[in-house]
């Protein structure tokens, strides 16, 4: 019964995730946590799980689309280094200052995008350079390997406002850094002796077919759909972080 309940959990939360842009171990940390799961294996478990379904729905979003791979690559390599370093911090310390002030950030991010009603709904001219926009990958990654709750928001607004990108394709280009980065990441938590076999393997066929489910949606209904989701999701997510829930 527990491997069905772990991976409809997985599936859920991806689906939800990977149609909205919303973070999906928002959902599955706590639960984890709630199964009497330690924080440092349930992080590496939503590791293992995110480093493979976020390549499903980069593919889904990027389908015919130009991938800037010169600014993909230089962010991951940026951000590899501070996602082992964010590993660290989580089984060394408690995040939860940390989770408040991303909420904070989020919420901010979602009343920018408020108040702009045409952002991310059609691609727009690049206001910052590609090695600004690279330098915002070492905090991304820092915190990538620690939790992640909220990252994929950050990321896809930083895409929309800096590189002119429409949220799908925002989209598709934060799941390639998170695929470099979730991979790192687990691998730093396992190799720590962080990781339950048990766990991981039903979390990771949910989360795939949910992510590869709720990405293929998302980039058929468009960018209205997904923009009325990722604020939701956004909001909802900024509170339960900030009011630390």
């Amino acid at each position: 019964m527990k491997p069905l309940l772990v991976l409809g959990i997985a599936f859920g939360a991806s689906l939800l995730g990977s149609m909205s842009g919303g973070s999906s171990s928002a959902l599955t940390t706590p639960a984890w946590l709630a199964m009497g799961v330690p924080l440092p294996t349930a992080v590496a478990t939503d590791k293992v799980a995110g480093a493979l379904w976020t390549l499903l729905g980069a593919r889904n979003c990027l389908r015919r689309r130009t991938v800037d791979w010169p600014l993909i690559v230089g962010m991951a390599a940026l951000g590899l280094a501070g996602a082992w370093f964010g590993t660290d911090i989580t089984v060394r310390l408690d995040p939860e200052v940390l989770k408040r002030g991303v909420g904070a950030a989020i919420l901010m991010l979602i009343a920018v995008m408020l108040a702009r009603p045409v952002l991310g709904r059609e691609p727009g001219p690049a206001r910052l350079s590609r090695p600004v926009v690279a330098a915002a990958a070492v905090p991304l990654g820092l915190y990538e390997g620690m939790l992640g709750s909220g990252n994929s928001l950050i990321a896809t607004l930083l895409f929309c406002t800096g590189r002119g990108y429409d949220l799908i394709a925002a989209l598709g280009h934060y799941y390639l850094l998170a695929f470099a980065w979730c991979a790192l990441a687990a691998a730093a938590y396992i190799s720590r002796g962080y990781y339950d076999v048990a766990l991981m393997i039903p979390a990771t066929i949910g989360s795939c077919a949910g992510g590869f489910l709720g990405s293929r949606i998302a980039s058929e209904r468009g960018t209205a759909f997904v923009r009325g989701l990722f604020v939701l999701s956004g909001t909802a997510l900024g509170v339960k972080l900030l009011m630390g829930w």
